[in-house]
């Protein structure tokens, strides 16, 4: 229901470079939340100002949330940066640290995309309830990365005896 927050997108994209980023969706959310939050607060009931602290405190973190993924083969690295309330943390990945785009088929009808590396964990990229987006995606970034791409959207059913 809710897969467009959150959701990365292609901002920009070259032959060789694509750029991904948060949807405005997510900041907009987040201010939208942060609104309810002070309004519930100044109605001054002890449930309602509890609610109202836990929505502001959601909304701000979602207001100040940005992701941005750039895959770049003339450099080649993968630069990351994520900001959230302020904090920034950037890293540079070299694109043959990268293995393959993975996209995959999760229980409950959730698809995933992300990416896989040689060494390390894996780089969330984005999920989604239709794997089409997500294919979209992950074929942009193979294009330049030139990586691999695995498609497994199949899904999983446990064998019965």
């Amino acid at each position: 229901m809710l897969d467009w927050l959150g959701s990365v997108q292609i901002r920009k994209r070259s032959p060789s470079r694509v750029e991904l980023d948060l949807t405005r969706a997510t900041a907009w959310t987040g201010w939208a939340l942060s609104a309810i939050g002070v309004y519930l607060v100044t109605l001054g009931a002890l449930w309602a100002t509890a609610l109202g602290c836990v929505l502001l405190a959601l909304g701000i973190l979602l207001a100040t949330l940005r992701r941005k993924l750039v895959f770049d083969r003339d450099d080649g690295l993968l630069r990351s940066e994520q900001r959230i309330l302020g904090v920034h943390r950037r890293t540079a990945i070299p694109l043959f640290h990268l293995r393959a785009v993975v996209v995959s088929a999760r229980r409950g009808g959730i698809y995933v995309a992300y990416v896989e590396r040689r060494l390390g964990g894996t780089i969330h990229l984005d999920e989604a309830r239709r794997p089409a987006p997500l294919l979209t995606l992950a074929e942009a970034i193979c294009e330049v990365a030139e990586l691999r791409l695995v498609y497994d959207a199949t899904t999983r059913v446990a064998a019965s005896d």
